[in-house]
């Protein structure tokens, strides 16, 4: 079975549809979800009717615990979201929302959303750490040997802010920033296996 993991989508509908075609996933295929899948871009409700028909994993990202418990800085972020979306699906998503994991592992890889402390087993690290709540220095990656690569979203980790952050074997940072007008990426474990979609544009300023 191949992992396929996708960075953070941020509402980015067309981009999300794109990367899904390109990359044709079979029944094989388990799908990740690195979470943020709503928020900042122009069709939360695009993506959550996609995200709801797909027998895929998503990971809960800042984004999802702001919907779920109220973060005065995206306050205005989740009240657009809300908006564009009917009220059942936004109530779907919701419970969907709370319902998601702070990480993933199999034989192949470790994923979460934001970050951990490379320190700590998976079963005590923190929340807050795991979702992205609290972020640390970029350089935490660079401590990161374990047993298997880790996968993460959520921060945009390479000079070239629009391609994956890759330390082959031990780290890979997927968010490219599609809403800021990067690249949305999707990732294939154990084969290394890359996509990419260039998005439309700058969808940022729409927030």
């Amino acid at each position: 079975m191949n992992t396929v993991l996708i960075g953070d989508i941020h509402a980015c509908h067309r981009e999300f549809s794109q990367l899904l075609d390109k990359i044709s996933p079979t029944q094989s295929d388990l799908i990740v979800l690195l979470g943020d899948l709503v928020n900042k871009g122009p069709n939360p409700a695009g993506v959550w009717q996609t995200v709801a028909s797909l027998d895929c994993l998503c990971l809960r990202g800042n984004h999802e615990n702001a919907h779920l418990h109220g973060n005065p800085k995206l306050q205005a972020e989740c009240a657009r979201t809300r908006s564009l979306m009917t009220p059942d699906d936004y109530d779907a998503y919701l419970r969907y929302a709370a319902a998601l994991p702070l990480f993933f592992e199999n034989s192949d890889l470790i994923a979460v959303h934001g970050a951990l402390d490379p320190a700590l087993p998976l079963a005590g690290q923190s929340p807050d750490l795991l979702t992205g709540e609290i972020t640390p220095d970029p350089a935490w990656k660079d401590a990161v040997h374990l047993d298997r690569p880790l996968v993460v979203g959520h921060k945009r980790y390479s000079l070239d802010q629009s391609k994956p952050c890759i330390i082959p074997g031990r780290f890979y940072g997927l968010d490219t920033g599609c809403v800021y007008g990067g690249t949305l990426t999707a990732l294939s474990l154990p084969s290394g296996k890359l996509w990419q979609v260039q998005a439309a544009r700058d969808y940022s300023s729409d927030a």
